[in-house]
C-alpha cells in the first residue's frame, strides 16, 4: 500500500501540472483544423448521431432499452465507455511517450495516464449533457437519485487511472501487450452495456448479475441508473463489492509493478 499512497500523492502534487499539460494537450489535437476545437463539440454529436441512425432507424432496435428513452440510453453508455476505455487505449504509450519529457522538465511519468484521462474528460461531460438534456425532452426530471453521480464519478476516476496506470505499465515493459489490450476493449464494447440492455427483464437473472461483473458494466448501468432514477448503488452490493475489490487490485498490482521497473523504463525505449 506504500505505492498506492505515493501514487496519490504524485497525482496531487503535481496537479496543477496535469492542468496545464491536459489543456496544451487538447489545443495541440486540434490546431491543425480549420474549425478547430469546434470540432471537440461536434465529434461526441455526430457519433451519437451516427450509432442513433444506424441502431434506431436501419435496424428499427432498441436492443431491449425499453424502460429509458434509447437515445439518452445509448449516449451515457458510450460516455461512459469512451472516457474509459478511451483513456486506457490512447495512455497505453503514455509512459515511454513522455519519458523523455519528465526527465527534462522533473515530474514523475506516473501522471502521463492521468493527463490522458482530463484530456477526454471534457468529450464524456458533453455527452452526459447532451443525454441528460435529451431526457428532460422525454419528460424525466433531476431526482435525490442524481446524488449517485458523485459516486460513480469517483468510481470512475479511480478505477480508469489504476487500470490505465497497469495496463500503460505493462505495455512500457512488452510492448505485445498493447495489441491484446486493443483486441479485448473491441469485445469489450459489446459485452459492457453499451448498445444493448442487458439488464433487461427478459435477460436471466444469472446473465444480468455477470454481466456486472464487469467493471466497465458496473459504471455504465450506474451511470443510467442515477440518470434515469432506476436503483440506488447500494442495491447492487455483490456487483460492487467485486468492482471495488478488483480496482484496489488493480491500483496496488499497477502501482507495485510501476516503482518497481520505473528507474529501468528507458531501457525499454
Amino acid at each position: 500500500m506504500k505505492n498506492v499512497f505515493r501514487y496519490i500523492r504524485e497525482q496531487i502534487r503535481y496537479f496543477p501540472l496535469i492542468a496545464r499539460m491536459t489543456k496544451y494537450d487538447t489545443k495541440n489535437n486540434y490546431t491543425s483544423y480549420t474549425l478547430g476545437r469546434i470540432w471537440q463539440y461536434a465529434n461526441p454529436i455526430i457519433l451519437a448521431a451516427i450509432y442513433y441512425f444506424i441502431f434506431g432507424y436501419v435496424f428499427k432496435r432498441d436492443f431491449g432499452a425499453t424502460e429509458a428513452p434509447f437515445l439518452p440510453w445509448l449516449l451515457v453508455g458510450m460516455a461512459v465507455w469512451g472516457i474509459t476505455n478511451g483513456t486506457v487505449l490512447s495512455s497505453l504509450n503514455s509512459i515511454l511517450s513522455q519519458l523523455n519529457l519528465s526527465t527534462a522538465l522533473k515530474f514523475p511519468v506516473s501522471i502521463s495516464p492521468t493527463i490522458t484521462f482530463f484530456s477526454g474528460i471534457f468529450e464524456f461531460f458533453i455527452m452526459m449533457v447532451i443525454a441528460i438534456g435529451i431526457s428532460f425532452a422525454k419528460g424525466y426530471q433531476p431526482t435525490i437519485y442524481w446524488l449517485q453521480f458523485i459516486y460513480y464519478t469517483l468510481a470512475l476516476v479511480i478505477f480508469t487511472l489504476a487500470y490505465s496506470l497497469l495496463n500503460a505499465t505493462i505495455t512500457t515493459l512488452f510492448r505485445d501487450y498493447s495489441q491484446i489490450v486493443r483486441s479485448v476493449g473491441r469485445m469489450g464494447m459489446m459485452i459492457s452495456g453499451v448498445m444493448m440492455n442487458f439488464q433487461s427483464n427478459t435477460v436471466p437473472s444469472y446473465i444480468r448479475k455477470f454481466i456486472l461483473l464487469n467493471p466497465f458494466a458496473y459504471l455504465i448501468e450506474g451511470f443510467r441508473d442515477a440518470v434515469f432514477s432506476k436503483d440506488w448503488f447500494y442495491h447492487k452490493s455483490t456487483s460492487g463489492l467485486f468492482f471495488w475489490a478488483f480496482t484496489i487490485a488493480v491500483l496496488v498490482l499497477g502501482t507495485h509493478l510501476f516503482y518497481r521497473y520505473e528507474e529501468s523504463f528507458r531501457d525499454y525505449l
